[in-house]
C-alpha cells in the first residue's frame, strides 16, 4: 500500500466519522480522499465519483472547483450547531471554550470562502440550443 492509498483510506474514514458527528466536517475529508485515490487507485476513485451521496460533490469539485450552496449551508449549520452544543456541554467555561468556538467559526469561514457552484439550469440538455424559427 502506498502513501496515497493510506491517506485516501484515512481521509475517507474521517469523512464517514464526520457524517455521524455534527462537529466534524465531512466534505473536505471526502474531497481529500478522492484526490488521494485519484493518484493511487482508479477503482476507488471511480467508486467515490459514482457514490450516490458524495459523487456529485466530488464531480463538482473536480470539474469546477466549487461546492453547492446546499452543501455549504448544511456544513455551516452542522458545524455551528454541533460545535456550539458540544462546547456548551463539554468544554469548561472561560478561555478554552472561546478558543474551541473560534476554531468552529474559522471552519465556517473556510466553508463560506469556497466558491459556490452556479445553479443548475432548468430543462434538459440542449435546452439552450433551441432557437425560434
Amino acid at each position: 500500500m502506498n502513501i496515497w492509498t493510506f491517506l485516501g483510506i484515512l481521509f475517507l474514514a474521517l469523512g464517514f466519522i464526520g457524517a455521524l458527528l455534527p462537529i466534524m466536517p465531512t466534505v473536505p475529508f471526502v474531497l481529500l480522499a478522492a484526490a488521494c485515490f485519484a493518484k493511487s487507485s482508479p477503482k476507488m476513485h471511480r467508486w467515490m465519483r459514482q457514490h450516490r451521496k458524495y459523487g456529485p460533490t466530488i464531480r463538482n469539485w473536480e470539474r469546477e472547483r466549487c461546492v453547492s450552496r446546499k452543501m455549504k449551508i448544511w456544513s455551516i449549520l452542522m458545524m455551528t450547531v454541533g460545535g456550539g452544543i458540544s462546547t456548551w456541554l463539554f468544554v469548561p467555561r472561560g478561555w478554552m471554550s472561546r478558543v474551541v468556538l473560534g476554531v468552529f467559526l474559522l471552519g465556517d469561514i473556510v466553508v463560506m470562502m469556497l466558491r459556490e457552484c452556479p445553479p443548475e439550469k432548468k430543462g434538459g440538455p440542449g435546452e439552450d440550443e433551441k432557437q425560434c424559427p
